[in-house]
Formats: structure tokens, C-alpha cells, sequence
């Protein structure tokens, strides 16, 4: 007991779980107050579910980060092989769906497990951080162009499965741990900005292909090329700037609502369960729970909340940057730029700065794998923050 005192006693330990500890606190009161039609709530299993996270936090904590980093592959393999099982429930799931496979949302992305389901995809996030800082972190070939194919190749290989069930807002947020890891590693800043203006061009194009409906904007060279961009997603981009009053009713009934309110809770909320907008918006519980603490706690409680992320990020550069170990130094990096890129995204559509995509906000969110992927996230934080071998050679990274 003394022992795990001193290891959570470091500087760098107390603001991380200071942080994670809000976070959750006010994510399971949001959800706690949502009562469902018969007086039943979601509250008591997100309680379970953080239970079960701290548990696998204090795992990731207590065994040395040199140490898990050896099953990198095998749990890399493994949480690929999960959600290619439920790719192929995604593909067969109209005829006849795969034991334990279920259609949630109108994707294929869950196993089921009696009243519990694991989303793989969340695993594979800590799981592709991992192997990345794994090749990364004794080579130097990613500092030419050919070079990078290879830790492109481990992140495009789970993103192209993870859209494949379809899951856009969980792919989205594999992109900022992966350019922020190679940028830290050392790979040639012209090298990574032609890579995102190559995608960028790629996007455009998708855009524009298809066929259109007569007044529709687009580029007639691309009509005749196959609809990347689906038509609810095209609406979804639409509806951000649309003032009609049948899009806000439909298209845009989410984000409105999320909005309307966050607003009406003004300085101080309405008090602790009191949501009677937020309590019709849609996803309340996991997208838009940001509008549910609005509500509740006001301008003050999205304030603690922005402040919380802000402390547990430059926590966790803070152990990056005084990690001379490669391969800490890439992990820590990694999981706060994920955490950081995931959190941007989810408040970003919360406040209609982005389109719907259905992506978790980190601590807060209900939902077991989404949590157990970010507990998992702040174990391996506080892990290298209290573990950091001592290396007797050159700094990392560093290149003539």
C-alpha cells in the first residue's frame, strides 16, 4: 500500500486523476438524471462501467509500461480480429447476423455479451498507439516518404474495417494520435503536409462524386464516379448551416437541441437533474452529453469540464516531454493526442461547429467501452509518469 502511495503521490499523478475523477463525477450525474419512461435510469451501470475502468487503470498503472508494451501485437491482432468478426456480422447481418453481433445505431460495432457489449474499435485505439510506438521507436525510416507506408498501413488497416461497419466518428480520431506520433517521432513535416493535402484532395473529390439531383452542386467530370459521401451525410453537413425551420425540426434536430439546451442553463444551470430540454435531444447520453451538463451546471459546469481536459492534457505532455524512453515518450504522446482529437471532435459537434458523427466524450459519456478505452488511456499515463528508465544514450529522435 505504501508503495502504490508513493507512485500515485508524483506531481505528475495527482492533476490526471484529479481530472479523470471530475470528469466521470459529472458524466454519471448527467446520466444518472436522465430518467427513462417507467423511472429507470442509466445511471447505476455507468456507475458499474466506471468501476470496472478505475479497475483497469490501476492494471495499466501497477505493471511496468516496458513491460505491457511486449503484448502490443498479440492485443493489437486480437482487437483486429474482433472487429473484422463484426465487419463480417456488418456484411451478412440483413440475412442471417453472427452469434453475439447486433445492429445498434445502424452499425455492426458491437459484441454482445448478455446485457454488456464490447466495442472492439475502442481497444484497437489504445492497442494501434501501442504497436505505432512499438515500430517507431528504435527506427529511422519513417524520415522518407517510402518509410512512412508502414505506420500508415497499421493505422489504415483497423480504419478501413472500422468504416466498414460503418463507424466514422471512432475512425476520425485514430488521425491526430497517428500525424502527432510521427511528428514527435521525427518524420519530415513536408512528407506529413503532402500526406494531408493529398487527403484533403481526396475529400474534395469524394464530395463532388456521384450522381446529383437536377440544381444539386457539383462537378460534372466526377458525376459519373461511384457516391463515396452517403446522402444522410451530405444533410448532415447541410443542416449546419441551414436556418430552415423544417431542417432544424429534422436534420438538424439534434444539434439544435443540443444547443438550445446548453443555453438555457445560463450561468449556473438549472440545478443537478433538472433537464427538461436536454431530455429530448437525441444520443443525450453519448454525443451530446455535453448539453446535458449545460443544462445542469450552466456556463460554470462546461467551464470545469474544458478545464479538467485542459489539466489532464498538459499533464500528459508534461510526462511525454520528460521521458527520454522512446517508447514511453511515443505511448504518453500518443494517448493525450488521441484523447485530445476525440474530446475537439465530440464538443465540436455538440456546438454545431462539425457535422454529427457519433463519436464519445472521454470519461464522461455513457457507454462501457468508451470508458474502459479511456481509463485504460490515464493508466498508461500515470504508468510512464512514474516509470522512467534511466538511458544512457542520446536523446530520443534527435536527427543530423
Amino acid at each position: 500500500m505504501n508503495r502504490i502511495w508513493r507512485q500515485l503521490a508524483i506531481a505528475t499523478n495527482w492533476p490526471i486523476l484529479v481530472a479523470v475523477a471530475v470528469l466521470s463525477t459529472l458524466g454519471a450525474i448527467s446520466i444518472w438524471a436522465d430518467q427513462q419512461p417507467g423511472g429507470t435510469s442509466d445511471g447505476p451501470k455507468q456507475v458499474i462501467f466506471i468501476g470496472i475502468g478505475v479497475a483497469c487503470l490501476a492494471a495499466f498503472q501497477a505493471v511496468n509500461y516496458l513491460k505491457i508494451g511486449r503484448y502490443a501485437w498479440p492485443f493489437y491482432l486480437v482487437s483486429l480480429a474482433l472487429i473484422g468478426y463484426t465487419v463480417a456480422g456488418a456484411m451478412i447481418g440483413g440475412q442471417r447476423p453472427l452469434p453475439l453481433v447486433s445492429r445498434i445505431n445502424g452499425a455492426y460495432a458491437w459484441i454482445n455479451f448478455g446485457p454488456f457489449s464490447l466495442q472492439p474499435a475502442e481497444l484497437m485505439k489504445i492497442a494501434f498507439i501501442m504497436v505505432l510506438a512499438r515500430y517507431l521507436r528504435f527506427r529511422s525510416n519513417y524520415r522518407t516518404f517510402r518509410g512512412l507506408l508502414a505506420p500508415f498501413a497499421l493505422a489504415l488497416v483497423p480504419l478501413a474495417l472500422i468504416l466498414k461497419q460503418p463507424d466514422l466518428g471512432t475512425a476520425l480520431t485514430f488521425i491526430p494520435a497517428l500525424f502527432a506520433m510521427l511528428f514527435v517521432a521525427g518524420a519530415k513535416i513536408r512528407h506529413l503536409l503532402s500526406i494531408i493535402g493529398l487527403l484533403l484532395f481526396m475529400g474534395i473529390v469524394a464530395w463532388f462524386s456521384g450522381p446529383r439531383s437536377e440544381g444539386a452542386p457539383g462537378l460534372p467530370v466526377l458525376r459519373h464516379l461511384p457516391a463515396v459521401i452517403k446522402a444522410y451525410q451530405r444533410d448532415r453537413v447541410y443542416a449546419m448551416f441551414s436556418s430552415d425551420p423544417r431542417t432544424l425540426q429534422g436534420t438538424g434536430f439534434q444539434q439544435q437541441g443540443a444547443l438550445t439546451a446548453m443555453g438555457s442553463g445560463g450561468w449556473a444551470g438549472k440545478g443537478v437533474g433538472v433537464i427538461p430540454v436536454g431530455r429530448h435531444v437525441p444520443e443525450r447520453h453519448n454525443d451530446m452529453i455535453f448539453a446535458l451538463i449545460g443544462e445542469q451546471f450552466g456556463l460554470f459546469g462546461s467551464v470545469v469540464v474544458l478545464v479538467s481536459y485542459i489539466i489532464l492534457f498538459a499533464a500528459g505532455i508534461e510526462i511525454a516531454a520528460a521521458t527520454r524512453e522512446p517508447f514511453g515518450r511515443l505511448v504518453a504522446l500518443g494517448v493525450v493526442a488521441l484523447l485530445a482529437g476525440q474530446t475537439f471532435l465530440n464538443l465540436s459537434v455538440a456546438m454545431k461547429l462539425m457535422p454529427v458523427t457519433g463519436v464519445t466524450l472521454p470519461f464522461v459519456s455513457y457507454g462501457g467501452s468508451s470508458l474502459l478505452a479511456s481509463f485504460m488511456a490515464a493508466g498508461l499515463l500515470l504508468n510512464i509518469g512514474q516509470n522512467r528508465p534511466l538511458v544512457m544514450a542520446r536523446e530520443s529522435f534527435q536527427f543530423d
